[in-house]
């Protein structure tokens, strides 16, 4: 089920649950309160599972970033200077 049709269908439930709830009980304010506060809190942990998702696409770059990156990494490779290294053995030696 996408996203959007969970906030749908969340609102929905919302709008039906504190209805009755309120022509069962218009008197009852602060658990009104209390049901419009879960449903906002399940409304943000849907947005908190959308940016999850969105976390997840983000990471897997296209064919031409990652060639990109490559490119500027061996750009960057060449630039720097190059240390020949002396082997043990010709320490010794000398």
């Amino acid at each position: 089920m996408k996203i959007s049709n969970k906030k749908k269908w969340l609102k929905v439930t919302e709008f039906a649950v504190v209805g009755v709830a309120t022509c069962l009980n218009p008197h009852a304010g602060f658990m009104l309160f209390l049901l419009r506060l879960c449903f906002q809190i399940l409304t943000a942990l849907q947005k908190d599972e959308e940016s999850e998702t969105d976390k997840d696409k983000r990471t897997t770059r296209c064919l031409r970033d990652r060639q990109q990156s490559d490119r500027e990494a061996a750009i960057m490779r060449r630039a720097l200077p190059h240390t020949p290294v002396e082997s043990t053995k010709q320490k010794k030696l000398s």
